[in-house]
């Protein structure tokens, strides 16, 4: 497999496609790493060719870059793919949107970075179509290739059309396909928050929030979400929010918007769980929970506690709905045989003066159902060690792992999930302006540690953009969004983007970091099956720290070539028993 893949035949090959048709000379195009972030202006050093290597199962992602001479006027650009008939995989095609930063935007890291180039800066991948393309500018357009389980190993081609004022010209990719496979039930408990609230008042569907129409879109991001290894499984499935309110504008609080109440008698209950009439049935929870276990969903939340006021503090009637919601939903899932799975949020982030708090809550839950398991998410290093044995999952800050002496509870048995935020902003994060390779990276570092997974506080925390309906021009194809800031670093809160008629769309963030994912899903699948020992060789080089990971990505090309041929080697699944991933 490795010796016609790197046959030098292949590159007289794609050689002869790239001259093919009737090209531009004022147009340019060639290929850009996903871990590139170009702007619209200025030139940029692409390569004339790309080869996909991807396991089945998986995504892979390029970035067609297709630039305009100077002086060379305004042209109408499009781009297609035609594959081959019979093609065993697919190829979707994105426009790389824009979002303007300004010198004044807030970014933490300014003192010990600077701030950086000002201007448009890629994000938010927006539908193919064609699109204006003036004199001395560059679009990238994403380019995904999507290899179903099942699809047969070997070499394949197929040619990116670039269409401009009557000519033509083509881009010639292979595709690699090598016999291994990223499983669909995925071994990382990945997490994170995608409020309801937020994609209602966007899309404002028929029969509001309680309606079928909202349930059928919500399904659709669900899934988007896992398919990208980051499942929603902090709220998709949570029966009681004790946040105060907050309008689905207001971007950083957990809380639910008033819509997801539904009956302001109901307490905290909230939308999944709490219908219309102020009472709580579980089909609709039961069938979110369907989609998540088709990904290996493990793990999800049914509570969250207020921050501001411990259970002691709530009033008598709020206690009580809380103590009958949580039995209620254990015995649901007791007899579902899924308990274990469900667990409680405590007080996200405490500060000292609420640590009393966090064990108060917990000892609460526990009386409630002893087998309920918490969750609490710590930002101070020094509350690790004080309150980790008041919670089942610690959940801290990747660049805060070390300091917290985290890996101590995690070696004395303790489920450790981490996380990135606005603070602390070191690398890696989320950032819009941080590179391509901190995404990716985290991923490697995860499995690398032997963390049992990651977790981001918002998929959608959009902020005003929620009323912010025209915010792409998705009729001409003009890339340059109006996307608004919120008053966290341009990126914070939000991974997809609300694309027409319910459309989620993807980021050139959330690609890169689910590419990081199937990598490590890749490593752990050596790990179970008699590699783990050039699984772990392999993460080492790539992520010998938190602070020393790689971003060169030519180096990710190297580590994913020799990933993928490890995988392709490894005994069929029968031979070999599962093991459980140490680093």
């Amino acid at each position: 497999m490795q010796q016609r893949i790197l046959s030098p035949i292949l590159l007289v090959f794609l050689g002869l496609l790239w001259l093919a048709g009737h090209s531009d000379a004022q147009i340019k195009v060639g290929f850009l790493s996903p871990l590139t972030k170009t702007h619209l202006t200025g030139g940029v050093t692409s390569q004339p060719h790309w080869t996909f290597s991807t396991a089945t199962g998986e995504t892979e992602s390029v970035q067609l870059a297709v630039s305009a001479a100077e002086g060379s006027g305004d042209h109408l650009v499009s781009v297609e793919a035609v594959l081959p008939k019979n093609a065993p995989f697919q190829v979707e095609l994105s426009l790389v949107g824009f979002i303007e930063t300004v010198a004044k935007d807030r970014r933490p890291w300014e003192k010990e970075e600077g701030v950086g180039y000002v201007g448009w800066w890629p994000d938010p991948l927006l539908p193919n179509r064609p699109f204006p393309l003036a004199a001395g500018e560059t679009q990238p357009v994403w380019v995904n290739v999507i290899t179903p389980r099942g699809a047969a190993p070997g070499n394949y081609s197929f040619r990116l059309k670039i269409r401009s004022g009557g000519k033509t010209q083509e881009a010639g990719c292979r595709v690699a396909i090598w016999p291994a496979e990223v499983p669909q039930k995925q071994y990382f408990r990945n997490a994170a928050f995608l409020p309801p609230g937020n994609l209602s008042a966007y899309y404002q569907p028929e029969g509001g929030i309680e309606g079928d129409a909202f349930f059928s879109l919500y399904k659709r991001w669900v899934r988007k979400a896992f398919s990208q290894h980051l499942g929603p499984t902090f709220d998709m499935m949570m029966g009681w929010n004790g946040i105060a309110v907050r309008t689905p504008a207001t971007a950083g609080p957990l809380g639910p918007t008033a819509e997801m109440l539904s009956d302001a008698a109901g307490g905290a209950l909230v939308w999944p769980v709490l219908r219309s009439n102020g009472t709580y049935d579980f089909r609709r929870v039961d069938e979110l929970g369907e989609i998540g276990r088709e990904y290996g969903m493990r793990q999800f939340a049914i509570a969250i506690f207020d921050r501001e006021r411990s259970y002691s503090q709530m009033p008598e009637e709020e206690r009580e709905r809380m103590s009958a919601l949580l039995k209620a939903y254990a015995g649901h899932l007791r007899e579902q045989g899924r308990l274990q799975e469900a667990y409680v949020y405590n007080v996200d982030e405490p500060p000292r003066e609420q640590w009393d708090t966090v064990k108060e809550n917990f000892r609460f839950v526990k009386s409630v159902e002893p087998d309920l398991n918490t969750w609490l998410c710590l930002n101070q290093p020094d509350a690790v060690k004080a309150l980790s044995p008041f919670t089942d999952i610690l959940d801290v800050y990747i660049r805060q792992y070390d300091s917290s002496h985290a890996e101590e509870a995690r070696r004395a048995g303790k489920q450790v999930i981490w996380a990135v935020c606005v603070w602390p902003h070191e690398h890696p994060n989320l950032f819009i302006e941080y590179p391509g390779a901190d995404a990716r990276a985290i991923g490697w570092l995860t499995y690398r540690y032997g963390i049992t997974g990651f977790e981001y506080w918002g998929l959608n925390q959009w902020g005003d953009n929620v009323r912010n309906r025209d915010w792409a021009n998705f009729k001409t194809g003009d890339t340059r969004t109006r996307w608004k800031r919120t008053k966290w670093p341009w990126g914070d809160g939000w991974l997809l983007y609300p694309g027409p008629e319910g459309e989620p769309l993807s980021s050139v963030r959330f690609e890169n970091l689910r590419d990081g994912f199937e990598e490590a899903e890749l490593l752990h699948v050596l790990a179970e099956r008699g590699a783990k020992a050039q699984a772990d060789a392999l993460a080492r080089r790539m992520a010998p720290s938190i602070e020393g990971y790689i971003t060169d990505p030519a180096r990710y090309d190297a580590a994913r070539a020799e990933l993928l041929k490890l995988a392709s080697e490894l005994r069929p699944a029968s031979e070999t028993k599962p093991v459980a991933h140490k680093p």
